[in-house]
């Protein structure tokens, strides 16, 4: 800001303020209730700073219009305070009593009579500029500290001049250390403000979440054994205001210094949480209070599809491990969408597609038009932090949410119609483009997302050999075999996967090896019945598992744990994407029998770019044998996918 436009500032303030002591307190006070209104409507980027935080702390609490309605009574007090800080010198002028109750000058005397100094620890709640009056009782000097503005050196000097003349002295935090040193050892009242730790501060937790504490009060009380005594101001319905000073904190102290600020700084935000339950609408909400919490929560909006939910985890399980590393924990909430009717997908996403454009739309009530009662009422219960979906369908939700919340959004799969610049991160894996997205930030794995890792593997195996536990010191070879179902432009030919089991068991009883099997929900029960038939008294299948009549969730993961070689249908995309991230060695066959040089399908097309890239090798269901003993033997080498390292370095951006 030039010189110039700080002038032209100093100038509205000043202004102000001689407009506001000149005119009736009252009238003073309705202009100021009057610019909070205004400035609710006006400041849209505070606007959703203040939601954002009453969000965090009453979400599942308070309904959506009720946190609009108490922001907006935040930024009333707040000018209203502003307005009492301009009118400082007139205030003095009419005396204390006019304004300010006092509530425990008994605890004041008592805290000066032991003679070491009292601090006043108070946090930006209230019209706290008003305390700089309370000199007149304190039996000595008062000191507020205050931070210096050097970009407003002279709006700066002159509400300096106004707290001295309501009667404290001021002392800026550039350097006044050893200024409110020698105030408390002459047994004088210093204010100190305990939120607003910023980066220097202590995180512990603060109204449902953490956030960072201010410890410069608390170390000064246990070093030079001033008491500590927490002060709080409230605006009364009356207009008056409500000055409380509250009996010194009892502090712990062992004279191991940081153990004793982590041991006492909650006594006093303990005090201030219960205060702030009943008068939300007196603090400074506009800053970002959690800003350095290392809590963080993941909320994942559910589709209803569970291959959408399992990409949505992995991508949530991905962004766990890279807080992890910035020493932040999460915590993780999944919100399946229930609609209203069959239409309310569609419209939603017309909705949002509308309101990219015209910000009024975008509050997160909306939701309730589309989404069945309970629904609704769950997703209001998070305040995330971070929102991931996967797939069109939920993605305008995951706008909506990401836009009030203030949260990183993640977004799987194309969004659909929705610009794929309205998210932090989308993951378009190789096969599902569009490659052409210039600005957007893109995460590109070359398979779908998927929860698969070693200790995954290792905790679903465990699970599976719980259930069959003939399995446990089996060391033969085994062959893991992923068998799907009809999909899109895919029919599964009985024909087909017969010849497929007649291969299956030629190459197990030459390699002396075992077959692990698990159908899907897909599976055709005429498939189901050909599997059951040939394999289930097969002397080398000690594991046939018909996902339609007994549905074990650690079947595809414990096989592919327990397994040297998976053989997995073509149809797929997610199998396949789990079999080559498990490490194994992978064989695709097609459902349609062969493939062809030209792909058919996005399926086909999937697995040959893999096969020409060394991931996977594709077979005809007559080849199967020839191609286990290719990979038995070593005689073709395949290539590993590292997509966890190419989604985590993604996800360190918005981390």
């Amino acid at each position: 800001m030039n010189f110039l436009k700080k002038s032209v500032l100093f100038a509205c303030v000043k202004t102000a303020a001689f407009l506001f002591m000149l005119l009736p307190m009252r009238t003073s006070l309705w202009l100021g209730r009057l610019l909070g209104r205004i400035g609710y409507t006006c400041l849209s980027k505070k606007r959703k700073v203040v939601y954002a935080n009453l969000k965090t702390v009453f979400a599942g609490k308070l309904e959506p219009a009720q946190l609009r309605l108490l922001g907006k009574r935040v930024f009333i007090n707040f000018i209203q305070s502003v307005v009492e800080l301009l009118c400082l010198p007139k205030i003095k002028s009419l005396g204390l009593d006019r304004f300010v109750d006092l509530e425990g000058q008994k605890n004041i005397d008592e805290a000066l009579a032991r003679g070491k100094g009292v601090i006043f620890l108070a946090i930006h709640s209230g019209s706290w500029e008003l305390a700089s009056i309370i000199g007149g009782v304190t039996q000595g000097s008062y000191h507020v500290v205050v931070n210096e503005q050097p970009r407003f050196p002279q709006l700066d000097k002159m509400l300096n001049e106004y707290r001295t003349i309501a009667g404290a002295r001021v002392i800026t935090t550039g350097g006044g250390g050893k200024e409110i040193i020698k105030a408390l050892q002459n047994n004088e009242v210093v204010s100190l403000v305990l939120d607003q730790g910023g980066k220097t501060g202590l995180v512990v937790p603060f109204m449902g979440k953490t956030a960072s504490m201010s410890t410069g009060a608390l170390r000064l009380a246990l070093k030079y054994g001033c008491a500590l005594c927490p002060a709080w101001i409230e605006r009364r319905p009356d207009g008056k205001h409500l000055l409380k000073v509250f009996p010194p904190l009892e502090l712990t102290q062992t004279g191991d210094m940081e153990k004793d600020v982590r041991a006492n700084i909650g006594k006093g935000v303990a005090q201030f949480e219960e205060l702030l339950k009943e008068h939300p609408d007196e603090y400074l909400w506009f800053y970002k209070v959690f800003k350095y919490s290392n809590q963080a929560q993941v909320l994942i909006v559910d589709d209803g599809r569970t291959g959408h939910l399992r990409q949505s985890q992995a991508l949530s399980r991905n962004l766990s491990e890279v807080l992890k590393k910035n020493g932040k924990s999460s915590q993780e909430a999944v919100v399946s969408l229930q609609w209203q009717n069959k239409l309310s997908p569609s419209m939603l996403t017309l909705y949002v597609f509308l309101s990219q454009y015209f910000s009024f739309l975008k509050k997160e009530e909306c939701l309730k038009y589309f989404l069945t009662e309970d629904s609704y009422k769950e997703l209001m219960k998070y305040k995330a932090d971070y929102v991931i979906s996967c797939g069109s369908q939920a993605a305008g939700a995951n706008f909506i949410l990401s836009r009030n919340h203030l949260a990183r959004s993640i977004c799987v799969l194309s969004p659909g119609i929705i610009s794929h610049e309205r998210f932090d991160i989308v993951v378009l894996p190789e096969h599902d483009g569009p490659k052409d997205l210039k600005r957007a930030r893109l995460i590109i794995p070359k398979v779908s997302p998927n929860l698969i890792s070693a200790a995954y593997l290792k905790e679903q195996e465990e699970g599976l050999l719980r259930c069959y536990s003939h399995l446990k010191g089996n060391v033969r070879t085994k062959f893991g075999v992923l068998l799907g179902g009809d999909a899109e432009g895919v029919k599964f030919d009985e024909n087909h996967i017969r010849e497929l089991i007649d291969q299956l068991k030629k190459a197990a009883l030459h390699y002396n090896a075992d077959i692990l099997l698990t159908t899907s929900r897909r599976t055709p029960p005429e498939v189901e019945g050909l599997i059951a038939r040939e394999l289930k008294g097969f002397e080398r299948c000690p594991l046939c598992i018909i996902a339609n009549q007994r549905n074990v969730p650690e079947a595809v993961g414990g096989i592919l744990s327990l397994s040297d070689l998976i053989i997995v249908s073509g149809e797929s995309i997610s199998m396949i994407s789990e079999a080559l991230c498990s490490v194994r060695r992978t064989l695709v066959f097609s459902p349609n029998g062969r493939y062809r040089d030209k792909p058919r399908d996005k399926y086909e097309d999937f697995v040959l770019k893999l096969n020409d890239q060394g991931y996977l090798m594709v077979s005809s269901v007559e080849d199967i044998k020839a191609k286990i003993t290719q990979l038995l033997s070593c005689k073709i080498s395949l290539k590993s996918v590292d997509d966890q390292t190419v989604i985590q370095k993604g996800l360190e951006r918005i981390a």
